[in-house]
């Protein structure tokens, strides 16, 4: 199987900047898997007094100037973590792309060489699953290799959706669809199955709500897990899968 190369960049100031920018729209309170602003205001407190600025032009110039004065400050620490970060994702990387695509019955192809791993200073990590590029922030340690096995995750399983319906134009999903649900719910059985925890590092959740919300008396996560559990294959578990995420699809996005 081909196994791509992880490649570790400083991040582009203007991508942080929107990364940012999004955390503190006032849209993104929709979303409830996150504290988005919550987070984002404890790393850029310089920023909370602008985070009810009605005009949306005057706050984001606000928000960019805080964001490239962080980075630029930090220029020399964020290429010196990527060295540190760098190394160690060599002591898993390939075992742990190997043992993930055998788990979802895929075949990482050179369609996709690089995986592009860009580090700035973010509260939450974004990505971009067609384009197999994510985010990291430079002050995180432990969060970082959690983060990038998720994210890989998540590349996988778009990538065997696309083989799996037939569709290699699938689109990238975003909340509040049900795919993006699944996705996000799945990475605990499929990180913590034990063909592939080993190469995972640290401890591996979805995001809490998954944990707290509850259907007749049992947890969302439950039921994957059970459904999980007692697949007869993969293919067959993401179907499962799928079609109870559409099933409770208010019940998720509500997020209570």
């Amino acid at each position: 199987m081909f196994i791509p190369e992880l490649k570790l960049s400083p991040i582009y100031p203007e991508a942080n900047a929107r990364i940012i920018c999004n955390f503190l729209c006032p849209d993104k309170t929709n979303n409830k898997t996150l504290p988005f602003a919550e987070k984002t205001l404890s790393m850029y407190p310089e920023l909370r007094d602008i985070i009810d600025l009605s005009d949306e032009k005057q706050r984001n110039q606000i928000i960019t100037a805080a964001v490239y004065k962080r980075l630029q400050d930090a220029s020399d620490e964020i290429n010196s973590r990527i060295n540190y970060f760098s190394e160690k994702f060599n002591t898993f990387f390939y075992d742990f792309i190997v043992a993930q695509c055998n788990l979802y019955n895929y075949q990482w192809t050179d369609e996709y060489p690089v995986i592009n791993c860009y580090v700035g200073y973010i509260p939450f990590y974004p990505r971009s699953t067609a384009c197999k590029t994510f985010n990291v922030s430079y002050n995180d340690d432990e969060r970082v290799f959690s983060g990038a096995v998720h994210e890989i995750n998540h590349m996988i399983f778009y990538e065997k959706c696309k083989e799996m319906y037939g569709n290699p134009n699938l689109k990238e999903k975003y909340f509040p669809d049900p795919l993006w649900f699944l996705e996000e719910i799945i990475v605990d059985p499929t990180l913590n199955d034990l063909s592939v925890k080993p190469f995972t590092l640290y401890e591996n959740r979805a995001y809490d709500q998954f944990y707290t919300q509850m259907v007749n008396g049992k947890s969302i996560m439950q039921y994957i897990l059970d459904m999980y559990a007692s697949k007869n294959s993969i293919e067959e578990f993401i179907i499962d899968a799928y079609n109870f995420v559409c099933q409770n699809i208010e019940f998720l996005i509500k997020g209570e």
